[in-house]
């Protein structure tokens, strides 16, 4: 393929740090001891968490960005050169996400968490802004035929890792659990072992920190080598089909279904471009079908299911998805249908009418049925107040010592099926129900639930019970965001019937939208996300464009590759949120989509 980039031979030298940056993140696993303060303590009941994918990640990130920064202030005439319209709208694009990324993060009421990013997250201000340097920076540095092979280059050590691990994982062997890995991931100052998922036929996450992220990641990087494999010269087919392969078992052993989505837009995508193609060879396209479905079915049937053991709970939500369920309640079928303090203490409503009232005496705990008859509680060797009446012997409580402003204070807290709902603060005289990690009153409100979700709570794997509840707080932040990372403090944390419903689980803590769009207009604002797309939905219409026609070439291949990375990346993100190690990622593909899509145009035109 003949190179016509402007600037042929300092490019390269110029573009090496994003490839190293995309191979040394690709390894920066380290564990790291996280100091937890102010609103988010109150949430985990904790100081200190440890985390192991995040925080050195984003450290290696904020030092390759600085210096990509200063080497495009120095070489700022010759990036210039050459940029056409694409380039033009792209950094546009990125200079109002900017913008807004900053107003939010400085305005925020977040403080320091929406500079710096939360716990096991690290994606505050400085990060989003190293997204975006990234970005533009490959977008203008990449401008010849050894960049690309370059950049193509990280990504296949990213895939390779990325197997390798996640073999081990899938065979019950998870190289994160043996003691070497553990000694050279986790300094001595915080001692101990790693501990993850195991058992045969585990999820693959590799490198990564959820089977998830590993959906998205297999959606960007399959499309890439596939694409290569089948459009490039001869030498370089056999390399991208290997990994084409070692990224199509990362998706489908993964069981990741937003992968498996973004993967299938990708496809759709991908048919439009070549459909010319497609219909001329429609017999191979068929035979590359069933091979493909065999395949997968085999190893369906091997691994006793575990490929597509999630597929059924995709139908399942499709299903639910398309029925009207608007009039259904979900505190119809919660198992506890509301807690309220009262003059004399508090009462707790399940269902069928049943009532259960506590209060405050002088030798102890009350508890009576809603006619006032007692209902009997007595102490377990667990330390916990049971009782054998059938209509309550789910509820548990159990006396607790707590701190609030440096002044302790005790609590009765209650536990449903062996998970904590609610406190409630005593004293001598009185008992009311509290705020977690506080001894303030608390009255439980019925949160907004966008109309669409209710009665979907479950779909996603709870993925309707936390989009319901977060479309409501999207015109809040239609100009500025609640600043990066914050998205877990605008989230209903106190909606804890909600989450009984959903989770099981009253006292989890939703942080994340597990969809990328929201979490852009949640933590940045809409004006940042109308220019995202802005930036994504021209470069693909710029692709279309020049890759839809019939006449195609290996200069095309490249373009197509990373157009559908783009694509797959996208439509996962539509159930996926952002982590550091795949968004860094999406931006570098899509930075060189951008330069290649430049470098393709020129070419047609002269030709």
């Amino acid at each position: 393929m003949k190179s016509n980039f402007i600037w042929e031979k300092k490019g390269p030298h110029l573009f090496g740090i994003v490839p190293f940056l995309v191979v040394v993140m690709t390894f920066m696993i380290r564990c790291t001891l996280q100091i937890i303060s102010g609103p988010l303590y109150n949430l985990y009941q904790t100081g200190n968490r440890t985390e192991l994918f995040s925080h050195w990640r984003s450290y290696l990130l904020w030092g390759a960005s600085a210096v990509m920064l200063v080497l495009a202030v120095l070489f700022c005439r010759q990036f210039a050169q050459g940029l056409d319209k694409l380039s033009l709208v792209c950094l546009g694009g990125a200079a109002v996400m900017a913008v807004m990324t900053v107003l939010s993060s400085l305005l925020s009421r977040h403080g320091d968490l929406a500079i710096y990013g939360m716990y096991d997250r690290a994606e505050g201000m400085i990060t989003k802004l190293c997204y975006l340097i990234l970005f533009l920076y490959t977008m203008l540095s990449c401008r010849n035929e050894t960049c690309l092979k370059l950049g193509l280059g990280a990504l296949s050590v990213a895939v390779l890792a990325n197997a390798v691990f996640g073999i081990s994982q899938f065979i019950g062997h998870d190289i994160f659990n043996t003691q070497w890995f553990g000694e050279l991931v986790i300094p001595d100052s915080i001692g101990g072992t790693l501990s993850t998922p195991g058992g045969l036929f585990s999820k693959m996450y590799g490198l990564l920190n959820h089977y998830n992220y590993m959906g998205s990641f297999a959606a960007t990087t399959l499309p890439v080598f596939g694409v290569i494999a089948l459009m490039s010269r001869l030498r370089i087919r056999i390399p991208a089909a290997v990994l084409a392969a070692l990224a199509l078992m990362l998706l489908l052993c993964s069981t990741s279904r937003a992968g498996l989505i973004g993967t299938a837009a990708m496809v759709l995508m991908a048919a439009i471009l070549f459909r010319h193609g497609l219909i001329r060879r429609w017999k191979i396209v068929l035979c590359l079908f069933a091979a493909f479905l065999a395949v997968t079915v085999a190893a369906d049937f091997a691994t006793d299911h575990a490929v597509y053991e999630r597929v059924p709970q995709l139908f399942d939500d499709i299903k639910t998805v398309l029925t009207d369920t608007s009039d259904r309640e979900y505190l119809d079928e919660a198992p506890i249908r509301d807690i309220y303090s009262t003059e004399e203490g508090a009462e707790i409503v399940l269902q069928k009418g049943n009532i259960l009232k506590l209060k405050r005496e002088q030798d102890g705990f009350a508890f009576a049925d809603q006619n006032g008859d007692p209902v009997v509680y007595t102490m377990n060797s667990e330390e916990y107040f049971v009782t054998e009446d059938s209509r309550f012997a789910q509820l548990k409580f159990s006396e607790q010592n707590g701190f609030y402003r440096n002044n302790p204070y005790t609590y009765l807290r209650l536990s449903y099926k062996g998970t904590q709902v609610v406190q409630f603060y005593y004293d001598d005289t009185q008992l009311y129900l509290a705020q977690k990690g506080k001894s303030e009153p608390m009255v439980l409100e019925e949160v907004p639930v966008a109309g669409f979700f209710k009665g979907k709570e479950l779909i996603g794997s709870m993925r309707g019970y936390i989009w319901g509840r977060t479309i409501p707080l999207l015109g809040d932040h239609l100009l500025l965001g609640a600043g990066s990372d914050c998205f877990i403090l605008e989230f209903p944390q106190n909606d804890v019937l909600g989450k009984l419903y959903a989770y099981g689980n009253a006292g989890i803590i939703v942080d994340k939208p597990h969809n990328f769009f929201m979490q852009i207009w949640i933590n940045e604002g809409g004006v940042a996300l109308l220019a995202f797309l802005t930036i994504c939905l021209w470069y693909l219409w710029d692709c279309l464009r020049l890759y839809g026609k019939q006449k195609k070439g290996e200069g095309a291949a490249f373009g197509i590759a990373l157009c559908l990375g783009v694509v797959g990346y996208l439509f996962a993100g539509l159930f996926n949120d952002s982590t550091i190690m795949t968004t860094t990622l999406f931006w570098f593909i899509l930075g060189m989509g951008v330069a290649v899509n430049r470098k393709y145009r020129k070419e047609s035109v002269r030709e």
